[in-house]
């Protein structure tokens, strides 16, 4: 039988047990010998699947281990449709060293397969808990609502640095573990020179400089109905997409484009030492890819030896892909744009101003494993029944409220890395 049909198995049988609590409960009497005999038969059966189940993830973690190839640190850009995540392998680390996750590692040392989110939730409102959350649900409620389990909030953490497109591109992830981190990085390239017996050397000044993560918060909140919590199958999914789109879109646009005035991280257009590249006085039309492979080119000679990837709106995509040569057919990309990864993010706008021309907008072009997004321990995430605003509380509106934030940063392990091409019209 296959995982799937194994799964929605168990599911059945920890519904059906549901319906013989619900139905004691609407009739405010304890169970019947008959009842009480349904229901442990019930929840034996859902154990016994839940061993299977458990056995059969393992089995499949250890092929998939055995598959995967050995990538050295630093390796290529990740695929954007390799969505797949390492969970384990080595965390140990030495005295004051950093661990840095690629875009493919989970910072979740164990992947978690059980009920999500919207499970914990309804648990809190009905006392009805999964197997699998009771133990996690152990314990009280904080003053303003209850926490959500770290499990539970490091998988929210590993999905938005799936759907963040930096992160698709290749930014890698720093756990930083107080409010501020100092790292080294390379200012200036070292030079070597050859000398003559007993002459002086000349060595290179300010090769290298000190950058500081600061975790600035950045919050994502939902409202949802006591209704929804309770009859919607669907509602992990909805809780934690919706929450992990919400904050990925915010850490797109914070990497790319950030102010650096508090509380904002300063994003790569803004960081010192990246190449901005105007195409026109008042604007650019793309005719055909040159601009990127100069672009490309210009890294190049700054000695960045790539992979490559590029960030640009979903316009300027459709832009590329309907140039035409002569003939009609689809323009041919060069060697350097075509072996170069390509992103789409709305978080690029289409409305920048260059000159006169005011619906301009950007390519960011460059290594992408040389942007470094810190993140300040994990995510939390509280669910209050109490809590209130301006407008309304969750109380009076029979609602249950979710706040999520976590506390990160952006720095440029290189600066010289990255390229911005402004003025696309």
């Amino acid at each position: 039988m296959a995982l799937e049909d194994l799964r929605e198995k168990k599911q059945s049988y920890i519904e059906t047990g549901r319906n013989i609590l619900a139905k004691a409960d609407a009739e405010k009497r304890s169970l019947t010998a008959e009842e009480q005999g349904d229901f442990d038969g019930l929840l034996k059966k859902a154990k016994a699947l839940d061993t299977t189940l458990t056995r059969a993830a393992q089995l499949g973690e250890l092929r998939a281990e055995i598959e995967r190839p050995v990538q050295p640190l630093g390796a290529g850009l990740i695929p954007a449709s390799e969505n797949g995540m390492i969970y384990g392998g080595s965390r140990n680390t030495r005295p004051g060293e950093v661990r840095i996750y690629k875009p493919n590692e989970a910072i979740a040392e164990q992947r978690y397969t059980g009920p999500g989110i919207g499970a914990y939730v309804r648990g809190m409102l009905t006392g009805r808990w999964e197997p699998e959350l009771r133990a996690l649900a152990e314990g009280t409620p904080s003053a303003g609502g209850y926490v959500i389990p770290t499990p539970l909030a490091l998988q929210v953490v590993d999905l938005l640095r799936n759907q963040a497109q930096v992160h698709r591109a290749g930014a890698v992830s720093v756990t930083m573990n107080s409010a501020t981190l100092k790292m080294a990085r390379l200012a200036s390239d070292v030079t070597a020179g050859w000398k003559a017996e007993n002459a002086a050397m000349t060595y290179s000044d300010n090769s290298f400089q000190q950058i500081l993560f600061t975790a600035n918060t950045l919050i994502a909140g939902a409202k949802i109905s006591l209704e929804m919590i309770e009859d919607s199958e669907n509602i992990d999914a909805v809780v934690s997409n919706s929450i992990s789109k919400a904050l990925a879109l915010a850490l797109d646009y914070a990497a790319l484009y950030g102010s650096g005035a508090a509380p904002a991280p300063t994003g790569i257009k803004n960081q010192s030492g990246v190449t901005l590249t105007v195409l026109g006085t008042n604007g650019y039309s793309l005719v055909d890819w040159s601009k990127f492979s100069q672009g490309i080119s210009t890294l190049m000679q700054a000695n960045v030896e790539g992979p490559f990837g590029a960030i640009y709106s979903a316009r300027t995509a459709g832009e590329l892909d309907n140039l035409r040569n002569t003939l009609g057919d689809p323009m041919r990309q060069p060697d350097l744009v075509a072996k170069m990864a390509k992103f789409v993010s709305n978080q690029v706008p289409n409305t920048l101003t260059v000159g006169t021309a005011t619906t301009t907008s950007d390519a960011f072009i460059g290594q992408w494993d040389q942007c470094m997004i810190g993140y300040r321990n994990s995510m939390t995430m509280e669910i209050s029944r109490e809590a209130a605003d301006s407008t309304g509380s969750a109380f009076t509106n029979a609602q249950v409220w979710i706040r999520a934030y976590l506390r990160a940063d952006v720095q440029l392990a290189h600066p010289q890395a990255f390229n911005v091409l402004t003025g696309l019209l």
